[in-house]
């Protein structure tokens, strides 16, 4: 038993899946609609089990997670220029905003670093491997869980065959240089195979905002189906009209097997 068994073991709660949501996302894009105050934002996603968050949103919002009942604080990691959407970047170029020592020092459960491949660029991919395997070892001393991230940056230019491969190849990757937990893709009718292929807890992203709460349920349902662990969704659960409701419409569909058409009408969701 290690500090990090401890810690992930506190994060699942002795529940099945979890619901988690993300507040990163201002880290990289610089402004995000449902996140202008941070602490309103949090606030929305009180009832998620974990919460993705930057560092510094964590230190001026501290009061916030020190509640019962509050969600685990996962800190970000890495920043990457592939996620500032703004100049649309494809390059991937990966560095370490924060080391795993300043996470845990700023009230950090557990920590969220991605790793980009396939980008056509041998060299920054092989130092983008670096990045994640220190990061994997700063966190085996410290007895931090890692969550890491497969996030497949030019999926709207693939094929869903091209999504669903790359998806199954790096979270095996990540898994086997040593993240804890696994973020990726749903990948369709195929992704338990991405289930099958990682050897540690995989959940689903939420990637594109969703037209609606009930497709946001339906994209969990069909998720936990396939051998996910939980649900990580950002913009899909904070800016939602009715955010608290629909967290607990998410635990129900997820966890005790609600027909998401019901869970929907039940808490009268849009």
């Amino acid at each position: 038993m290690s500090g990090k068994n401890i810690r992930i073991a506190k994060l699942f709660k002795n529940k099945k899946n979890l619901v988690i949501s993300a507040l990163d996302h201002v880290m990289e894009y610089g402004d995000q609609p449902g996140i202008e105050n941070a602490a309103t934002a949090i606030n929305n996603c009180m009832g998620t089990d974990a919460l993705l968050i930057p560092r510094f949103m964590l230190k001026r919002n501290w009061q916030l997670f020190a509640k019962e009942n509050c969600p685990v604080p996962v800190i970000r990691i890495n920043w990457s220029s592939s996620f500032y959407y703004p100049l649309d970047y494809r390059q991937a170029h990966t560095t370490i905003a924060t080391n795993v020592e300043e996470a845990v020092e700023a009230g950090g459960e557990a920590i969220i670093c991605s790793l980009f491949l396939e980008n056509a660029d041998e060299e920054t991919e092989t130092y983008n491997v670096s990045i994640f395997s220190e990061v994997v070892r700063q966190k085996e001393i410290l007895g931090i869980p890692l969550i890491g991230e497969c996030y497949v940056v030019e999926h709207k230019e693939k094929t869903k065959e091209e999504v669903h491969n790359k998806a199954k190849r790096v979270s095996r990757v990540m898994s086997e240089l040593g993240a804890d937990m696994i973020k990726t893709f749903y990948t369709g009718d195929k992704f338990s195979e991405v289930i099958e292929n990682t050897p540690v807890p995989v959940f689903t992203i939420g990637a594109e905002k969703l037209s609606n709460d009930l497709d946001v349920l339906k994209k969990a349902k069909v998720s936990i189906d396939a051998g996910a662990r939980g649900i990580i969704f950002g913009r899909n659960i904070f800016m939602s009209e009715n955010p608290q409701n629909l967290i607990k419409a998410l635990n129900e569909v997820i966890n005790d097997n609600f027909n998401p058409e019901d869970s929907y009408k039940k808490y009268g969701l849009k």
